[in-house]
């Protein structure tokens, strides 16, 4: 089934709708190999899915972003919603007026000059010449390019083509307004110009599609994300979520492992053991295995102790490490450190750590419980729980959220004075 793109006035609500997208790309060895498959109908190409059952929608007024990896399909969604590209199948409704900035340079003729290419992009964009003309001062002015934007394109530096691309794309009014990671490229001066307009949109009502590698821009600048991978929708939520797990994911990937590698269980440290651990709980007060919690809940580390010798003849320590899911060291300690004598240890001894106010940021964490002899260095077992999510929707970046208040002198904080 060939897919298709359609720009629609309106869309009950929805500026955006992708059904069941798919592109896929046919891969010649050659050109001749192409030919040939053309004139003897044999297949002479490799099939490459570059995005594969793509489902979601974006509601009119939304900033909805779109994170992954390179390669993942992104740059491929974008030429879709920004009509130079085709789907293979499914369908992509774009209700509104649309401006991107995708590729640098993409749209400019290099041998017309600046002035030129205004009016070039305004017109593919639905523009008459009035309205150009009506605005093409306003586009000069914010692109800052002064006397450059009398000079043919082929001279601009890849900030300069920024400068004009972004100018022309805000400056038409438009209902959807896609951006690319082009943006990056540009000065910081300027990077703040066209956030601050980009904000200007998002209080106008307008929609937004932001694609970039910087998930603090995406998180700040967006209500939901799409995290697309290997041509896949992974996941889609709101932007806290959707960049959590894909941080997960990027973490267990350059650990060497697969999140659903780390799985409860016991590390054998000896052939025979005194005594073990047979099981080890992240909970909740009411004793439920925690899976996801969010950031300063109490959570209890609750540990089973076995042993096949009698009551009290072997003693020792109970320590734990806490750690991302990367194997990034957060805390740990021993009951030796907080001064607890050893413990006896019996067949069946339980015993529980309370975190209060845990004030973990988002990420995926588990616990290795380590049980010790009286002097907490030879280890009789060493034990692995699983793995458990936090969630913070406050915006703080790091491992741990820390108490802390500001006082800003009121003298120099922009009110009166």
């Amino acid at each position: 089934m060939s897919g298709g793109v359609q720009y629609l006035p309106d869309g009950d609500g929805k500026a955006i709708e992708a059904k069941n997208l798919c592109k896929i790309y046919r891969i010649y060895q050659s050109p001749v190999q192409r030919l040939k498959e053309i004139v003897t109908g044999k297949k002479l190409h490799t099939d490459f899915i570059a995005l594969q059952d793509i489902n979601f929608s974006v509601r009119k007024g939304e900033s909805f972003g779109i994170i992954g990896e390179n390669g993942a399909g992104k740059s491929t969604l974008l030429k879709m919603l920004s009509r130079t590209l085709k789907p293979t199948s499914g369908e992509l409704s774009v209700h509104g007026r649309l401006a991107a900035l995708l590729e640098l340079g993409a749209g400019f003729n290099p041998e017309l000059t600046g002035e030129e290419n205004i009016y070039l992009n305004a017109y593919l964009m639905g523009l008459t010449q009035k309205e150009v003309d009506r605005k093409k001062e306003e586009i000069i002015d914010f692109s800052e390019l002064g006397d450059f934007i009398k000079r043919p394109v082929k001279t601009y530096s890849s900030g300069m083509h920024v400068r004009l691309a972004f100018s022309i794309a805000t400056s038409i009014d438009p209902e959807i307004l896609i951006i690319d990671e082009a943006l990056s490229v540009g000065d910081q001066h300027f990077q703040k110009k066209c956030i601050d307009r980009m904000m200007q949109f998002r209080k106008e009502g307008k929609t937004i599609f932001f694609c970039s590698h910087s998930l603090y821009l995406v998180q700040e600048l967006c209500g939901r994300a799409v995290w697309l991978k290997n041509g896949k929708l992974e996941k889609i939520g709101s932007a806290p979520e959707t960049i959590n797990a894909y941080n997960d994911w990027v973490r267990a990937k350059d650990a060497g492992f697969s999140v659903s590698d780390i799985n409860a269980g016991a590390i054998d440290t000896a052939e025979d053991k005194k005594c073990w651990i047979a099981s080890a709980r992240i909970i909740d007060e009411a004793g439920h295995d925690i899976t996801v919690m969010n950031t300063g809940c109490d959570i209890w580390l609750k540990v089973v102790i076995r042993t096949s010798e009698p009551p009290g003849r072997i003693k020792g320590h109970i320590g734990i490490g806490l750690n991302r899911n990367d194997d990034e060291p957060v805390y740990g300690v021993t009951s030796k450190m907080d001064g607890i004598p050893p413990l006896s240890f019996y067949d069946g001894l339980e015993v529980s750590l309370k975190f209060p106010s845990l004030p973990l940021l988002s990420a995926q964490y588990y616990m290795l419980v380590y049980l010790g002899d009286d002097h907490a260095l030879l280890p009789y077992d060493i034990y692995r729980s699983k793995m458990f999510s936090v969630e913070n929707f406050g915006g703080d970046l790091g491992l741990v959220r820390l108490n802390h208040e500001w006082r800003i002198d009121s003298k120099f904080s922009g009110g009166e004075q």
